[in-house]
């Protein structure tokens, strides 16, 4: 499950510096107010089940994944099924406040082992991949001097990229109103000790791109 507390306004004001021009779509799917009031409710009800609109066994198929996944069912941080942060509960010095954002994880246990998270990250300004930066590297195992390439690249809503580095997590830029949006999905196996998780690659890079035409909020 990731970690949002993470994400700290000095961790991610470290990328701003870095400038980031991306092309995006027509039509918007995600509403970056929606996101947050759906963030809000996550935080206040955690046990609800993911608010994003995903279809994963679906997307699985489509991007001809084996295996079917199920919402995670455990309550600790490690293993509940929805994970959420806003900016209308986030301390001023946080970096949620700062960019007026939301983040919201959903996590899935895969049948073959492992489970995958796809986390939905929007901002009302700049980019949203400044405030998900921090748990990009960390998931991607992105080195420090390969971040800056991962963060500036110009980015097309509906075309997914893996990080560099095995491609251990993408990204897909979603379209949106409002502000800025960004879909990131990883796998992590059943082993904390394993390197990585069950989907790497060009699989991961097809499944997150199915999983962003889903995307509802």
């Amino acid at each position: 499950m990731k970690t949002h507390g993470g994400v700290t306004g000095t961790t991610v004001l470290t990328v701003l510096s870095i400038a980031l021009t991306a092309c995006g779509g027509s039509d918007s799917k995600v509403s970056i107010d929606k996101l947050q009031k759906a963030a809000d409710a996550a935080v206040a009800a955690p046990a609800n089940p993911c608010p994003l609109g995903f279809d994963v066994n679906a997307a699985l198929k489509k991007a001809k994944v084996a295996g079917t996944a199920t919402p995670a069912k455990g309550t600790d941080s490690g293993a509940k099924a929805v994970d959420a942060d806003s900016a209308t509960s986030a301390s001023a010095d946080s970096a949620f406040k700062q960019f007026g954002g939301a983040m919201i994880t959903c996590t899935y246990s895969l049948s073959g082992g492992g489970s995958l998270e796809a986390t939905v990250t929007g901002v009302q300004h700049p980019k949203a991949i400044n405030l998900l930066a921090p748990l990009l590297q960390r998931d991607g195992h992105i080195a420090s001097s390969d971040l800056t390439t991962v963060i500036t690249q110009k980015l097309t809503a509906g075309k997914a990229v893996l990080t560099p580095g095995g491609g251990l997590a993408a990204i897909d830029k979603l379209d949106a109103s409002g502000g800025d949006a960004i879909l990131e999905v990883t796998t992590t196996a059943d082993d904390p000790q394993t390197h990585h998780g069950p989907l790497v690659g060009e699989p991961l890079r097809e499944l997150t791109e199915t999983l962003g035409k889903q995307v509802r909020v």
